[in-house]
């Protein structure tokens, strides 16, 4: 019997160190990747320490000023909709609190994104493309219209095809949130693009 048992506690205790190294090995790849983020745009850096022994690793995230504006990528604590699905989101300061937007990609899980929209209808612009691939919604239609031309809804259409991600305005921010962490390079690479985009497009929300 006690043969048996010390079996099944050996066993455990090599699941529960598999586990432990999936999560650091998991952790690093973001790390890599955020510390990448941080050098990019000269921003600083900021590393939770692990806890439970390593069994808990809270996200890193990346916070400053880039273009004089106030600028973070982060991974809020809480999930889409409160689910378990985590997001990472970028937030840019924007002169702006009277104008608000969000635009995600047409369907159910864009229908599930837009309950956070506070009720904003859709919005109709001159392209029906446009239309057709993304849920827009906004509380000034013939701003938003004006907002974008053809080249920019080209850029947020590729993006939201890309990233199967939400852009919105509101309160005086511009973001993109994008369900799954950032872990390889492709991904930094999308929030990089990201980044310079949304910067011109506040200049223009602002003009």
């Amino acid at each position: 019997m006690l043969l048996e048992v010390s079996f099944v506690l050996a066993i455990a205790a090599g699941v529960a160190y598999l586990f432990w190294m999936m999560l650091r090995n998991a952790s690093q790849k973001i790390g890599a990747q955020f510390t990448k983020l941080a050098d990019r745009f000269d921003l600083e850096l900021t590393q939770p320490a692990a806890q439970l022994a390593g069994f808990n690793r809270p996200e890193p995230f990346v916070h400053g000023r880039y273009r004089d504006r106030e600028i973070s990528i982060s991974v809020p604590g809480k999930g889409l909709q409160n689910t378990r699905q985590i997001e990472t989101t970028l937030k840019i300061e924007v002169a702006e609190k009277n104008f608000s937007f969000q635009m995600t990609a047409s369907g159910l899980l864009g229908g599930l994104r837009q309950r956070d929209s506070g009720g904003m209808p859709r919005c109709k612009s001159v392209e029906t493309a446009f239309d057709g691939a993304l849920d827009v919604r906004t509380d000034n239609d013939d701003r938003l219209i004006q907002l974008l031309d053809a080249p920019q809804r080209e850029k947020i259409l590729t993006l939201i095809k890309q990233s199967k991600g939400t852009i919105y305005l509101r309160g005086g921010v511009l973001a993109f949130a994008k369900i799954g962490l950032i872990a390889k390079d492709a991904e930094r690479k999308l929030f990089e693009e990201a980044v310079e985009f949304f910067m011109d497009l506040a200049e223009r929300i602002e003009a």
